[in-house]
């Protein structure tokens, strides 16, 4: 048990560093060449092993009883899943108008918002001590999910922008990379730099500036009309 832990561990690590740094690769490259589709397909290999061991871990940490972790690795591996699926999927030719695709986005979005709460009502019984907060936080990230899940159980969507959710899904799952990093890997010289309460400003700062620079993208890209203004 212990050997696959390491094992796992190793994996997690090596292929969550490989991730980050390939990450900013396909951000600033010549966007649709081939560098850009390369690259990119590595980056979500790397986050798909990164997703897989990270759940494997959350078990094995179920299994010694650090239930905290277990709830705040699980949930990490699920958001992260979430957008590195879609944001994929959505380049596949009439992926939009087909049945499994939708009940995967809603079957995503309604597991999402159901851990949300989970983690919420966890986050307020512990009284939001310490980590505890982290807890809260995420737990009311998770929420957002409810809208979304309700407005795909009145069936599908009409046609989004492929472009769009392709950058937005890579960027969010790049985003919940780096949330992960800060959270468990940088942990010990992050507390170092943001003592006590402060502590929570790198595990949300990468929310924030990812969702900041989402949106610019998301602008920049529609004046060069490669994304469609939303009606």
């Amino acid at each position: 048990m212990e050997i696959i832990a390491k094992a796992l561990l190793f994996l997690h690590v090596s292929f969550g560093f490989t991730s980050l740094v390939l990450f900013w690769l396909p951000v600033f490259i010549k966007k649709g060449g081939k560098g850009h589709r390369t690259i990119g397909k590595l980056y979500v290999i790397a986050m798909w092993i990164v997703v897989g061991t990270a759940a494997l871990l959350s078990v094995k940490n179920i299994i010694i009883g650090k239930y905290f972790m277990a709830v705040f690795l699980g949930f990490i591996s699920l958001i992260t899943a979430n957008p590195l699926w879609y944001g994929m999927a959505i380049l596949q030719p009439k992926v939009q108008d087909s049945v499994r695709f939708h009940w995967m986005r809603t079957a995503f979005d309604g597991v999402i918002a159901l851990a949300g709460v989970l983690m919420l009502t966890y986050g307020i019984v512990l009284q939001g001590k310490n980590s505890a907060v982290l807890l809260i936080i995420f737990g009311c990230l998770g929420l957002t999910g409810i809208p979304s899940f309700f407005r795909n159980l009145k069936g599908p969507r009409e046609k989004e922008d492929r472009i769009r959710l392709h950058m937005t899904g890579l960027l969010t799952s790049g985003i919940a990379a780096y949330t992960a990093f800060f959270v468990f890997g940088g942990y010990m010289w992050m507390e170092k730099i943001f003592p006590g309460m402060l502590g929570v400003i790198p595990w949300v700062a990468p929310g924030v500036v990812g969702a900041i620079g989402i949106t610019l993208g998301v602008k920049y890209y529609r004046k060069r009309g490669l994304i469609k203004p939303q009606v």
